[in-house]
């Protein structure tokens, strides 16, 4: 992918360019009037005043519109080939894919254990290319739960900051943060993560036992540790619970 630098006297609109970018998952840089074109940025935006030397202006009422067929342009001989997963974890994730960088699909997924197989049918349909997965850092116990389905395989994964993705979004809308997810950089990891608040995810799903059983049942602290970490559904620690009483 192309290096984009984005130079203009309106730092107001350079702020919103770089949003923008940024929110697509590029690293712009930001190239002060006067500065030489690094080597290594291929495209240079700037305003639709300022354009000249072979930059690309973007117009100000029509910013995004510009800016989505400067980079369908900037991407033509320049795009990898793979396919890109992004996944917003939760009891029925939101799940978005492209390939070569343009949106093929998106899904809305019944449960959690979905998410291997899409993957994998993805990776086998695709199977001349790489495939990276980006999973939303939300929801650790779903999460950690599609992510022990995934790191035995050979798929790159990132994780992804979910502060970043639900601002303007429905409660709900899952594919719409999966849509935000799969654009984002996240951190290359390997093992699952642990995660230090267990003991308040502890407390709430034996909050959600008590709401899944009516008031019936209240997981032990020891069931509701696996449901955290997402080796148990509800489901299932509540039938092991009630089979033990």
């Amino acid at each position: 992918m192309a290096r984009i630098g984005v130079r203009s006297a309106d730092f107001t609109w350079v702020h919103r360019v770089l949003v923008l970018l940024r929110e697509r998952g590029h690293r712009p840089c930001h190239l002060e009037s006067g500065e030489a074109v690094p080597h290594d940025v291929k495209v240079v935006l700037t305003t639709i005043h300022e354009a000249e030397d072979g930059a690309t202006g973007l117009r100000a009422d029509h910013l995004e519109a510009d800016l989505a067929k400067a980079l369908r342009g900037s991407a033509e001989g320049t795009r990898q080939r793979r396919v890109v997963v992004g996944i917003d974890p939760g009891p029925r994730p939101g799940v978005v894919w492209s390939v070569d960088g343009r949106e093929e699909g998106a899904k809305q997924l019944d449960r959690p254990d979905d998410v291997g197989h899409l993957v994998d049918a993805l990776s086998q349909a695709h199977d001349d290319r790489p495939v990276l997965v980006r999973v939303g850092d939300g929801d650790p116990g779903v999460r950690n739960k599609i992510l022990r389905d995934l790191v035995d395989t050979s798929h790159a994964i990132e994780l992804v900051d979910e502060r970043r993705t639900s601002k303007g979004l429905a409660r709900h809308d899952h594919v719409g943060a999966a849509r935000r997810i799969h654009r984002l950089r996240g951190r290359a990891m390997g093992l699952v993560p642990d995660d230090p608040r267990w003991d308040g995810m502890v407390r709430d799903v034996q909050r959600r036992s008590r709401e899944w059983t009516d008031g019936r049942l209240t997981l032990p602290s020891s069931l509701a540790l696996e449901v955290a970490r997402g080796e148990l559904s509800m489901a299932e620690a509540v039938t092991r619970m009630e089979g033990v009483n």
